[in-house]
């Protein structure tokens, strides 16, 4: 699947919106292109575990395809509950990306999929070569991380 052409298109008006998906209104496929050309693709199988909790890896996972699942594990090490899923058009690792903290949940594929992760490095260097395309990338991920912390903030209400 085009990286690309799943970002940067927009849902058609009948498809429900998904809240947390990754979206930068002022953006074409060339400004996609331009950020994903610093990342690696990668396909995952299914129960495959993309980010494990307590990693201290930066990256931030961009979802192509796929299902993903986000769990943390109970104080007793063996509990797991599942507090989120994740699919095509959003990432994931968006926490750690931002405040540099080892991972907090986590995360495996539940379906076949594929993400483009890009490096913190790579984001550092794309910032270095493109202020405003770090700017824009930035303020849509702030979104999605506030969108989520929102959703959590309502469920512990309950």
């Amino acid at each position: 699947m085009d990286p690309i052409a799943v970002f940067a298109e927009s849902p058609p008006p009948e498809a429900p919106v998904r809240i947390d998906r990754l979206v930068v209104p002022t953006w074409q496929h060339a400004e996609w292109g331009r950020v994903f050309r610093h990342g690696v693709r990668r396909s995952l199988s299914a129960h495959e575990v993309l980010i494990q909790s307590g990693a201290t890896d930066r990256s931030l996972h961009f979802v192509v395809d796929g299902n993903f699942e986000v769990g943390i594990t109970y104080v007793d090490g063996m509990s797991m509950s599942t507090v989120a899923q994740i699919n095509a058009g959003t990432v994931i690792g968006e926490q750690s990306f931002f405040d540099g903290h080892p991972r907090s949940a986590n995360v495996w594929a539940v379906s076949s999929g594929e993400i483009l992760t890009l490096p913190f490095a790579a984001f550092e260097t794309l910032a270095m070569e493109e202020p405003p395309l770090a700017r824009d990338l930035t303020f849509a991920l702030a979104r999605v991380l506030s969108l989520r912390l929102r959703n959590t903030t309502v469920r512990v209400r309950r």
